[in-house]
């Protein structure tokens, strides 16, 4: 009688391979490396977009309202030297208030109407700017009254209640285009003072793109030590592509600010202060046609008419807008033109931007890809 068999043992199921410390370690560098390229990449974007912003706001409505409000005030001030200079010549009998007068009060509508486009000051400027427009239309009524009735009866007298009350409105239009003009001053030095038209926020994608050249330099470390691998062709691409679309970024926001900040120093300054200049001749030379015209038309008793007019103090030689009109037409070309690149510049091929940072991260995972696979099916 034979002895019975045995049966014989299952196989052991095989067990589990210890799971690779190389490997984890190559998984984290690559979702290092993916993950910092594509957040250097998205900063890139991210401060281009608020430089480009930032240069719309400052370029493209702080300073333009800016100007605009100063031509308004420009035109408003040469609208009362034409206007007053007829009376006292006397031109208004023959010819009535003229061209340039037409053309002025047509520069103060247009410029109101801009600068309402704009409205940088927020609701305190609509109100401004509403108060403006109804005075400019009583303004005008009340000098084509007072030219009216200097050409029915030839006498300076008849006209100047009219007139003196024009003038009334004229100062306070003055005055409240003054608040604009220092509204507009005010918002342009902030804006211009923005955290994302400085340099300091190149930082925000400096900062990560350092982090990950350390990274990469570690997986080098990595794949030389433990693979014998002196360079990879993958991470090299990496390397080379994230660190093209920095310097594109970087480049591109310093050239935008620096156009930006050329545009605002030099021909929007000169346009400022140009139009401010003929400003101030022209108000100069008004006030002291209206004192020659209120002390012609007033009795010898009573020189002022109860108007309480002084004789201006003397001031620089004076002039409207016909004299050199065009050069702060110019300068503010020259000045939307530079604005226009600073534009483009901080925004110009943001979209190759976006491709090289893809490009580095598909380039990192490509480099680890290889020396993970190895690992697939066991540990070593």
């Amino acid at each position: 009688m034979t002895a019975p068999v045995a049966p014989a043992p299952e196989p052991v199921a095989d067990e589990p391979a210890t799971p690779s410390t190389t490997a984890r370690t190559l998984r984290r560098l690559r979702a290092a490396l993916v993950a910092g390229s594509l957040l250097t990449g998205a900063l890139c974007l991210l401060v281009s977009g608020r430089a480009h912003t930032g240069t719309d706001a400052v370029g493209g409505r702080a300073a333009p309202a800016l100007l605009r409000a100063e031509a308004a005030y420009g035109a408003l001030a040469d609208a009362q030297r034409v206007a007053v200079h007829g009376f006292l010549r006397g031109t208004v009998v023959l010819g009535g208030l003229g061209d340039q007068y037409q053309n002025d009060i047509a520069a103060i509508n247009q410029n109101l109407a801009e600068l309402a486009g704009y409205n940088v000051a927020g609701p305190a400027g609509t109100s401004d700017l509403q108060l403006v427009e109804g005075l400019v239309v009583a303004y005008n009524a009340e000098i084509e009254q007072a030219a009216a009735d200097y050409q029915q009866t030839g006498e300076l007298t008849r006209a100047l209640p009219a007139l003196w009350y024009a003038t009334l409105q004229y100062r306070e239009i003055s005055d409240t285009l003054d608040r604009l003009r220092t509204e507009g001053r005010a918002t342009l030095t902030a804006q211009r003072g923005s955290a994302w038209l400085a340099g300091t926020t190149d930082l925000l994608f400096l900062v990560p793109f350092v982090l990950v050249l350390v990274l990469f330099a570690r997986t080098q470390l990595v794949l030389r030590r433990r693979f014998r691998r002196r360079s990879s062709t993958w991470l090299t691409t990496a390397v080379l592509a994230l660190t093209a679309a920095v310097l594109w970024c970087a480049q591109s926001l310093h050239t935008s600010d620096g156009r930006l900040r050329s545009a605002l120093d030099d021909p929007f300054t000169k346009a400022v202060t140009l139009t401010q200049q003929q400003a101030g001749r022209s108000a100069a030379e008004a006030d002291e046609d209206l004192f020659a015209v209120v002390a012609q038309a007033c009795p010898a008793t009573s020189r002022s008419c109860g108007t309480g007019l002084t004789a201006p103090p003397p001031g620089p030689a004076t002039g409207g807008t016909a004299e050199g009109g065009g050069r702060p037409g110019r300068d503010e070309a020259e000045f939307t033109d530079a604005v226009a690149e600073a534009d483009a510049s901080s925004s110009r091929r943001l979209a190759v931007v976006a491709l090289l940072a893809l490009a580095a991260a598909a380039a990192s995972a490509r480099a680890l890809n290889p020396r993970i696979d190895e690992y697939r099916f066991g540990g070593r």
